[in-house]
Parts: C-alpha cells; sequence; structure tokens
C-alpha cells in the first residue's frame, strides 16, 4: 500500500486522521518520518483527540515512551527514537515489550534506527514533507 494525501495547510489534518482512523484492518504500529517541525506529535496528538483520549501527548524525546488510553481505555505508547543511537539501545530500554503488546498501539516517531525491530509487524509508516505551511502525507506498508 501506497499512496499520499496533501498537500495540506496546517489546519487540514483531520482529513489525515480520518483516512487512518478508517483502514481496515487497523495498523497495530505507526511510525512517523519528517523533519523536525513537520508535525509528528502535531498528528499524534490530532489521532489521540479523536480516540477520545484525555491524556495530555507530549513528546517523549527524553522519556522514549509515553502511554495514553483512548476513550475506550485502549493503551496507546507514543515512542521517540530521535536520540537513540542504535537498536541494542532500544532492546535496552524494553521496547520490544510494547512492540510486541498486541493490546497496545504503537504511535513510533524517528523510527529508522530500530527499523529492524518493526520487522514483521503490522504497521503503516507516514512520511510527512513540510512545505510552506502545507504538510504532504504518504503512507506505506514499509518504511522508506
Amino acid at each position: 500500500m501506497d499512496c499520499s494525501i496533501g498537500p495540506l495547510d496546517e489546519k487540514e489534518i483531520s482529513a489525515v486522521v480520518t483516512y487512518i482512523t478508517q483502514l481496515n484492518p487497523q495498523p497495530r504500529i505507526i511510525t512517523f518520518t519528517g523533519n523536525l517541525g513537520a508535525g509528528k506529535t502535531t498528528l499524534i496528538r490530532a489521532l489521540l483527540k479523536a480516540a477520545n483520549s484525555t491524556d495530555e501527548v507530549s513528546s517523549p524525546t527524553f522519556g522514549i515512551v509515553n502511554e495514553y488510553h483512548t476513550g475506550k481505555g485502549r493503551l496507546v505508547c507514543h515512542s521517540d527514537w530521535y536520540r537513540a543511537k542504535s537498536a541494542e539501545e532500544l532492546l535496552d530500554a524494553g521496547l520490544l515489550e510494547y512492540i510486541h503488546n498486541d493490546e497496545c498501539l504503537m504511535l513510533i516517531e524517528w523510527p529508522e534506527v530500530g527499523a529492524a525491530l518493526l520487522e514483521g509487524e503490522n504497521c503503516l509508516h507516514i512520511n510527512i514533507e513540510h512545505h510552506d505551511h502545507q504538510r504532504l502525507y504518504r503512507f506505506s506498508d514499509r518504511l522508506s
């Protein structure tokens, strides 16, 4: 599956959220790539809001994983691998437990360093390109 939505301005993120939430089957792991400031955390906030989460969403750059819950109580694990130096570092931090937890929706920013850990998993990969206050969202079932 390869497709894209956009370019969209910053206020039209609901079209992206609708696209993701209507996928069947739903991905269990969603990765987000793009330059700094592309809107990765913004899209994650919008996804959690659409799932009726009342949790405060922030980037887990220093804590590696933040846990949230949807309005229906589903666990959402938001991870940021920007500062990780290797897949082994992610393993040492216990990320495999989250990756293999079928009850958890895993949202990963900057997944490249740990791409090998995601092989064989049900993933949706989203690349966000940001230019002149517009974003282009590219969706794929493989990390590019």
